[in-house]
C-alpha cells in the first residue's frame, strides 16, 4: 500500500480568521477527474452567536457557474471543542454547525465520484457554507484522494479550480 501523501493532494482555498458572517467557497472548485473521491474537512471554532447551514455543490463548469446541489447521505463531526480525536457518524442530508456552545468543530465529508450527476459532465465540487456568526475562525480542507492513474507523489494531478 502507498503512503497517504503518495495518494492524494491537499488544498486550502479558504481560511477565514475572524470576523466572519459569510464563508464564500464559490470560486474554489474541486476537479473529480483524476481522482475517484475527496475528503472534506471544515474546522470551525464559532465565538459569536449563530449556526451555519452546510450545502455540498456539484457544477460541470470550474466556476461553478451552473452548480446544482450535491446529495450526501452522511458526515462526520466532532462537536466537542476537540477535547478527542474521537468523530461521530452522522446519517443525515442537511448539516447546521453546533454554533458557539461547542466552541471548535470539525466536520468530515466523503464524496465519491459515482456521487455526481457524470451523465450531465458534473465532475466539481465544492463546499458552501453560510450564515457565520461574527468572530468565527473557519478553515476548509480538501483532500483529493485515490487517484484514477498511478501516480507518485511528486507527479499528483491537480485537483484545484
Amino acid at each position: 500500500m502507498k503512503n497517504l501523501h503518495e495518494n492524494s493532494a491537499v488544498a486550502f482555498p479558504d481560511l477565514v480568521l475572524a470576523a466572519a458572517t459569510a464563508f464564500s467557497t464559490a470560486a474554489n472548485t474541486v476537479d473529480l477527474t483524476q481522482y475517484n473521491e475527496v475528503l472534506i474537512v471544515l474546522q470551525l471554532n464559532q465565538a459569536g452567536a449563530g449556526t451555519g447551514a452546510v450545502t455540498l455543490k456539484q457544477s460541470s463548469l470550474s466556476d461553478g457557474s451552473d452548480e446544482k446541489a450535491l446529495a450526501f447521505t452522511e458526515y462526520w463531526k466532532n462537536e466537542s471543542e476537540v477535547v478527542t480525536s474521537v468523530l461521530e457518524t452522522v446519517t443525515a442530508s442537511t448539516l447546521t454547525t453546533a454554533g458557539p456552545t461547542t466552541g471548535a468543530n470539525t466536520y468530515l465529508f466523503r464524496v465519491r465520484a459515482e456521487m455526481l450527476d457524470a451523465d450531465n459532465g458534473f465532475r466539481f465540487v465544492r463546499l458552501d457554507l453560510a450564515g457565520l456568526a461574527d468572530n468565527t475562525a473557519a478553515a476548509l480542507i480538501y483532500i483529493p484522494y485515490a487517484a484514477t492513474v498511478a501516480r507518485g507523489a511528486d507527479d499528483m494531478p491537480e485537483a484545484l479550480n
